[in-house]
């Protein structure tokens, strides 16, 4: 949204920071005018900490305000829900994304691009050790809130150095144009060597293609499993995207199977029902006495063209003749 002029002012002449912390300095500002100022920086991860005598951010607060102070706009947490800016992760895939990571309590997880952290929340439950990533700070704010996960780092997770120190990953990675293919190959270089990756993922990823052919194989390569989950699943999270579930071990088991790619349900079609041998003749023979005749037909319109009617000529009327004496007239009479 656009910034009002009174609240962008307020921010930007009002604003101090020092590391993580704002401070809104000068008098007791308008009641009105603070409950807009706290919505932007709630939007950029700044929350008011009464202990503190500030607004505490994820990151370096001036670094969260700059973009709003340099644009004048922001995109408020309400807004990114209502616009469908981002898609939660359903309870019932978040339900199997568990299920499928086996966590054990004292494993670690790492729950890149975690947005509010429904996946953080349910893992932190069965005892595990959870940090994430998250690129938005108004969304990172929110993690840390929630209190679920030891570290909440800010950071677009394409950018973050890999270390291999996590039994699991487990995520749900933007889709746009084949980004999820990224962020899973990137993610797996956080994994030691026993652990596993878990992901949610757009259809997509299971197409035969050139852009996928080298996640297919590093998923085959890997003995990873890939199972559909149900149509219109992100239906609530304000998307009808198809998705896949994949699971894809840090290395290959011994005895691992092959990789099976689900495909699409197709509406079951009737067998056409073929008839007895005479059938067939017969239907065969009247398709060839309508084709002959219709040939005839062309034939005989060839042979006798139509007589071209005869055209009317066109007629230029001359004016009617004049009353009045000519010229040669009146010389006439002249001489």
């Amino acid at each position: 949204m656009r910034i009002a002029p009174d609240v962008l002012s307020a921010l930007t002449d009002r604003a101090e920071t020092a590391g993580n912390r704002l401070v809104l300095a000068g008098p007791r500002m308008d009641a009105r005018l603070y409950q807009k100022v706290d919505e932007i920086l709630e939007a950029v991860g700044g929350r008011w900490t009464r202990s503190a005598g500030a607004h505490l951010f994820p990151m370096d607060a001036a670094e969260a305000l700059a973009p709003v102070l340099a644009s004048g706009e922001v995109v408020t947490l309400r807004e990114k829900l209502t616009q469908a800016q981002y898609f939660p992760t359903p309870p019932p895939v978040v339900e199997r994304l568990i299920e499928l990571a086996d966590l054990k309590p004292g494993m670690t997880v790492l729950e890149p691009s975690a947005g509010s952290g429904a996946i953080a929340t349910a893992a932190a439950a069965r005892g595990v050790t959870v940090d994430c990533v998250e690129r938005d700070p108004g969304y990172a704010a929110v993690l840390k809130d929630a209190g679920v996960a030891r570290q909440v780092q800010v950071a677009d997770f394409l950018t973050v150095p890999a270390a291999p120190q996590y039994d699991r990953v487990v995520m749900n990675p933007p889709f746009t144009r084949g980004t999820d293919m990224a962020h899973v190959e990137h993610a797996l270089r956080f994994l030691n060597l026993d652990g596993l990756l878990v992901a949610v993922m757009s259809w997509a990823a299971t197409y035969h293609s050139a852009k996928t052919a080298p996640f297919r194989a590093l998923v085959e390569a890997r003995g990873g499993k890939v199972e559909a989950v149900a149509h219109r699943a992100f239906a609530e999270s304000g998307t009808d995207v198809d998705t896949v579930i994949v699971a894809i071990p840090a290395r290959r088991a011994a005895g691992a199977a092959p990789t099976v790619w689900p495909v699409r349900d197709l509406p079951a079609q009737d067998e056409p029902q073929l008839g007895t041998p005479a059938e067939i003749v017969a239907e065969i023979q009247a398709n060839l006495r309508e084709a002959l005749a219709a040939f005839d037909e062309v034939a005989a319109a060839l042979a006798s063209p139509p007589a071209a009617k005869a055209q009317p000529a066109e007629v230029a009327e001359l004016p009617a003749p004049r009353d009045e004496p000519t010229l040669f007239d009146l010389l006439d009479e002249a001489s």
